[in-house]
């Protein structure tokens, strides 16, 4: 149990620990080593640091509590929008790192490898609006970790192309992009280029595949840090709808297909500006 976790336990009044006096907080001591009688759960040391939260980091534990994506990070909880007041815009990043290695590292880091585990990438890109609050070494740790899961990515596809892929399905998933794009860099811009070269060598010896056309238009997603490969990215995706939009016209005219409906709408708006195969970078 971290000192969010057992804030929540407390049920302690957000709105007002800025201004908590002495006597305030010594009341919430007892309060405490009342609740760690009747809970067993509650940890000693998430206690005491509670206590010097209270006393020495105020303006820190405010904003963290206040604010419903990094609250519902470190509580565990999926609290709604209308539960906090609007989130504040101005904070000193540095303080509220420190603060954050001081009492929750071990939670944040948790929370980075249980859903890189199970390839919940968007929930991790959901809390790094405030990535400015996390400690360094912890999103170094999370850029090796996404490095090793792209090494892993280019392995599996290096092998048999009729080999089960279904261990590296988050290659579609545009919410991966979205996460790569935060740690975008040369060594991270390299890793994508392979990745881009071996998908659209597949696709263009095979443009009937679903998956290898949901991995090209989710790749958009990636801002790299070399504007070049961005525009690689993008084009290709462009090319693909509009591949999708000349096989649905030269095809049965019978109805509407599922990927009309899906690309049909861009593709025709980019179709005369395309090429006809994707760029390897």
């Amino acid at each position: 149990m971290n000192i969010i976790e057992l804030f929540e336990e407390l049920k302690i009044d957000k709105s007002n620990i800025q201004s908590f006096s002495p006597e305030e907080i010594i009341r919430i001591e007892k309060q405490i080593n009342v609740e760690k009688r009747i809970n067993p759960d509650i940890d000693t040391n998430a206690a005491n640091n509670l206590v010097l939260a209270f006393k020495e980091f105020p303006q820190e534990l405010y904003f963290v509590v206040s604010n419903r994506l990094l609250f519902n990070l470190f509580s565990k909880k999926n609290y709604s929008r209308h539960q906090f007041p609007a989130p504040q815009r101005v904070y000193d990043s540095e303080k509220i790192q420190g603060f954050v290695n001081q009492f929750l590292i071990d939670d944040l880091v948790l929370f980075y490898d249980g859903y890189l585990s199970q390839n919940k990438f968007d929930t991790i890109a959901d809390v790094f609006e405030y990535k400015d609050c996390f400690p360094e070494d912890a999103l170094f740790q999370l850029n090796k970790k996404l490095i090793v899961k792209i090494d892993f990515l280019l392995m599996r596809l290096t092998q048999s192309v009729n080999t089960d892929q279904s261990d590296i399905s988050y290659i579609q998933y545009r919410s991966f992009y979205d996460l790569l794009s935060f740690f975008s860099s040369i060594e991270m811009d390299d890793k994508v280029r392979s990745l881009t070269n071996i998908i659209t060598e597949r696709y263009n010896a095979n443009r009937q595949s679903d998956f290898l056309m949901a991995c090209i238009s989710s790749m958009a997603g990636y801002k790299a840090y070399d504007q070049n490969l961005t525009d690689v990215l993008l084009r290709n995706r462009e090319t693909v709808f509009a591949n999708i939009a000349n096989q649905e016209s030269s095809g049965s005219s019978s109805g509407i297909s599922a990927r009309t409906v899906i690309f049909i709408i861009i593709a025709i708006i980019k179709i005369l500006v395309l090429c006809s195969r994707c760029s390897s970078h």
